[in-house]
């Protein structure tokens, strides 16, 4: 069922760079129109990055106005310097996806993007425009339909995916699978010059089935086509703290068609935001 769902704008300028962000900003709600489409925000991160806090924030704001209508998955790409140092929580998908936007060592952190979609020719967007970017983006009621299901056998640590697609004509896709993780306690730099040795990292990407983040190609139809995949998850990965991120992504410039989000312990992904 479509919901109204609300969007932010916030009023004050966000600093170039990793700066920190004045404690002035506002947040102001702006009503959203009704849209089938669930939307990805990739939110470029890094532990030594001061302002990078502020911006998860910002990202947990917006999912909580959103929703079910709003995934958020945390890269650090290691192209960047502020994911380099003492600790290591990146992954290869997430620097195949920062390079594929242009993502280099000069980027400024925080940054992100939504849907995987350029916008009057940028890629990355600070965080102060990810609402606008958000109402920008909400204008397909035509989207593809996408569900998925995963199963996990605790004993092995192998999760299998069953993901049915349905599309209002023929659509050339790619299907993308990327794996999170919640709550990781670790190292983060903090706003005022500190280091938060406990802190906990949101929707961090861990991996993606076949390692390919923009998946591979597949056919979907007005009738249901349906997929699966398997992928084993390490021992040191929280089960429990796990999501998928479901992607159809437009086979040519890999732009998100539909988002679907689930937790590999069957509990709900927005009923564990709203817990933590």
């Amino acid at each position: 069922m479509v919901k109204q769902i609300i969007s932010i704008v916030l009023t004050t300028l966000l600093l170039t760079g990793c700066e920190v962000i004045k404690e002035k900003d506002r947040l102001i709600p702006v009503p959203v129109g009704d849209g089938s489409k669930t939307h990805l925000l990739v939110e470029y991160t890094g532990f030594r990055c001061v302002n990078c806090p502020t911006a998860a924030q910002t990202a947990q704001e917006l999912q909580q106005l959103y929703g079910d209508k709003l995934a958020v998955v945390a890269m650090h790409p290691a192209s960047n310097p502020f994911t380099q140092g003492a600790f290591d929580y990146t992954c290869p998908e997430a620097d195949i996806c920062y390079k594929h936007m242009g993502g280099n060592a000069s980027t400024p952190f925080p940054t992100g993007n939504i849907d995987l979609a350029q916008g009057d020719g940028e890629w990355f967007f600070d965080p102060i425009e990810w609402a606008t970017c958000l109402l920008q983006n909400d204008d397909d009621l035509f989207c593809p339909a996408l569900k998925a299901q995963a199963t996990v056998d605790t004993l092995t640590r192998r999760v299998h995916f069953t993901i049915s697609a349905v599309a209002f004509n023929y659509t050339e896709a790619r299907l993308a699978i990327w794996l999170t993780e919640d709550s990781v306690m670790g190292a983060q730099a903090m706003p005022d010059g500190s280091v938060e040795t406990a802190y906990y990292h949101r929707h961090m990407l861990r991996g993606a089935v076949q390692g390919k983040p923009f998946g591979w190609d597949v056919e979907i139809s007005f009738t249901p086509q349906w997929f699966t995949a398997d992928y084993t998850l390490p021992d040191q990965w929280n089960i429990h703290h796990c999501h998928a991120v479901v992607l159809l992504l437009d086979r040519d410039n890999y732009k998100v068609l539909q988002t679907y989000e689930t937790k590999l312990d069957g509990s709900s992904p927005v009923a564990a935001l709203r817990e933590r």
